[in-house]
């Protein structure tokens, strides 16, 4: 509760929020089973899924899915917890450092969903990825108890930041609100253009394997010389969307 004024909760407003502190987990039951008690099917993203699809995004596959929730890890009770969130199909989600304890690619599929989520979203993160991939607005607080309103986004918290707080602290010359929100959306963008190459690199080695392995089937070999090739072009189409973008980056940096 707040230690003064009120709160307020519209009649349509669905919150959901994410604490650093696990949350009580139903350790008797098995992990879709958890999932399930939430919800059987959601729709994130535009996307209607089933409990054992969202659980895929999160890493859970295959038996994983049936390992009682009492034997999983710590990193794996916090990528439930934060699966049980979302299945709730919250509109409004708060989340306090929600890439503790979470792989790499965990981590990954999380940006992803984040970065398209419909609804409100206030996250408090030391990960500076993060949050300048998945959020339009940035604040910053510094001890005098009260938000401050960064239009620069990390770069004017660092600056900031940096400042000896003997006295009177003169907020760095930042770019106008405008021209700040169109370059961490570029930041944004150039993030999605790298981890997409990144995926269309590891798709093309893979169908590469398939073409030694199947290489004396000519029908299959057809096919996934044509998949190859779709790749390549997504993949070299990606590359130059990145090149044009990193130096537009760099322009207005």
């Amino acid at each position: 509760p707040p230690a003064d004024g009120r709160i307020v909760v519209g009649s349509t407003v669905k919150p959901a929020f994410l604490s650093q502190e696990l949350a009580e987990l139903p350790g008797a039951l098995r992990l879709l089973e958890a999932v399930e008690e939430v919800a059987r099917r959601v729709v994130l993203g535009g996307k209607e899924m089933s409990a054992a699809q969202l659980a895929e995004v999160f890493g859970f596959t295959d038996m994983r899915l049936w390992t009682h929730v009492a034997d999983l890890s710590g990193g794996e009770r916090r990528r439930l917890q934060l699966l049980r969130l979302l299945a709730g199909e919250p509109n409004v989600l708060l989340l306090d450092e929600p890439t503790n304890d979470l792989d790499t690619d965990t981590l990954a599929a999380l940006e992803d969903l984040l970065d398209s989520w419909p609804g409100t979203m206030i996250v408090a993160s030391h990960d500076r990825y993060l949050i300048e991939r998945v959020t339009d607005t940035v604040y910053g607080m510094f001890g005098d108890g009260a938000l401050t309103h960064l239009p620069g986004g990390i770069d004017e918290y660092l600056a900031r930041a940096a400042v000896p707080t003997a006295g009177p602290v003169a907020a760095p010359a930042a770019k106008a609100p405008s021209s700040a929100a169109e370059l961490r959306t570029a930041k944004k963008e150039l993030a999605r253009l790298e981890r997409l190459v990144g995926k269309l690199a590891e798709r093309a080695a893979a169908l590469h394997e398939q073409l030694a392995v199947h290489a004396t089937d000519y029908e299959k070999v057809t096919e996934l010389d044509a998949q190859l090739r779709a790749v390549q072009a997504e993949k070299e189409q990606a590359e130059e969307d990145w090149l044009v973008l990193a130096d537009r980056v760099g322009d207005e940096s």
